[in-house]
């Protein structure tokens, strides 16, 4: 088992098989699925999948959250480069509190750059999604490329060091 991630209101913990429910409902809702890319048609696939990720040593599949245990959405480490992770699949629940966005962007970087000591972040963000593109840009992150669809990133440790100063208030 991976370890979790404590934050000063939600935490991640390692999926788990009987995620996949969760996961198919969360990634077929027509908001949140707007963005994403194609998703696991059901929840036999789901499961496949995540038992897929099971056997990996380098990615991280994340459940965040609340203190009571409530599921708030999904995050993920994957397609490790050398010191660069990308992270992706970060869906958060129409319900979940507000600070839950900052907080787990928060709290994937402290443990990629902290705990995994990686120097660099690799994403791509669909252009349509201007409001991830945005938050993106106010962290700091830089467009390095792009395609019809998507915009490319590239995020270091040093950029997000100077991010986190300022929101410290959403970390324990």
């Amino acid at each position: 088992m991976k370890p979790y991630v404590r934050g000063r209101s939600i935490f991640f913990r390692e999926v788990a098989m009987d995620d996949s429910e969760f996961i198919t409902t969360l990634r077929h809702d027509p908001l949140k699925s707007k963005h994403l890319s194609r998703s696991l048609v059901d929840v036999e696939q789901q499961r496949e999948f995540i038992a897929s990720y099971l056997q990996s040593r380098t990615d991280f599949y994340f459940i965040i959250c609340d203190w009571h245990w409530n599921k708030l959405g999904t995050v993920r480490i994957y397609d490790i480069r050398d010191d660069s992770f990308c992270w992706g699949s970060w869906i958060l629940m129409s319900n979940a509190p507000r600070s839950s966005a900052i907080e787990s962007a928060l709290l994937i970087y402290d443990f990629a750059f902290f705990a995994l000591h990686y120097e660099r972040s690799h994403f791509d963000v669909r252009k349509a999604n201007k409001r991830v593109v945005d938050f993106h840009l106010r962290f700091g992150a830089n467009i390095t490329h792009e395609d019809d669809c998507n915009y490319y990133f590239a995020y270091d440790k040093d950029k997000y060091m100077l991010a986190r100063h300022r929101y410290l208030r959403y970390l324990p």
